[in-house]
């Protein structure tokens, strides 16, 4: 299995409870430095990366092998 689809799981799943949690409640993602929903950008941050991996081993998977330079 190619360790591009459970990284990206993670991080995909992650960063929708984080988007989630900074959408519905930015009073608790409040970082005590700063007045900025510190969950809502880390989440939105981690899906984006998740959903890049996933799209990465998708594509390795139709090319055939991932390991062609």
């Amino acid at each position: 299995m190619d360790l591009r689809v459970p990284s990206g799981s993670f991080f995909t799943l992650i960063g929708l409870i984080l988007l989630g949690m900074g959408a519905f409640a930015p009073h608790m993602g409040a970082a005590p430095l700063t007045t900025e929903n510190v969950n809502l950008y880390s989440g939105a941050a981690m899906l984006v990366f998740g959903l890049f991996l996933l799209l990465m081993a998708w594509r390795a998977a139709h090319r055939g092998t991932g390991s062609n330079p």
